[in-house]
């Protein structure tokens, strides 16, 4: 009897252990805020100031650099470790990258969102 209340205890456990799971990789940035920067116009320090710190810089050996937001987010459900039962982990994402010219100026960048 014991071993069987040990066993439902586990199980209870892992059940809440597994629904309760999410994974998330970098920091939200302002997407709306990244919608009004302009290629040729926008500077490095206008970018920190708007986003705060990149994910990813890059120096490109040329005077320029490519920095990068990035930001993932997974919740898992019990439903997606049961086969055949259409789990529904659709994770978030947004990625920013930005490329800047000798003098810090906005080059050219482009932003992907899924959800």
């Amino acid at each position: 009897m014991l071993t069987r209340l040990r066993s439902v205890a586990l199980a209870g456990l892992m059940t809440l252990a597994i629904a309760g799971c999410a994974t998330t990789t970098g920091r939200p940035f302002d997407s709306e805020a990244a919608s009004h920067f302009v290629d040729g116009k926008t500077t490095a320090a206008q970018v920190r100031t708007a986003l705060g710190e990149p994910e990813t810089t890059q120096d490109r050996g040329d005077g320029t650099s490519m920095w990068v937001y990035s930001y993932s987010e997974s919740k898992a459900a019990v439903r997606d470790f049961v086969p055949f039962a259409g789990g529904s982990n659709h994770p978030a994402r947004q990625m920013l990258s930005l490329v800047f010219d000798r003098r810090g100026v906005l080059e050219s960048h482009t932003a992907a969102r899924s959800r």
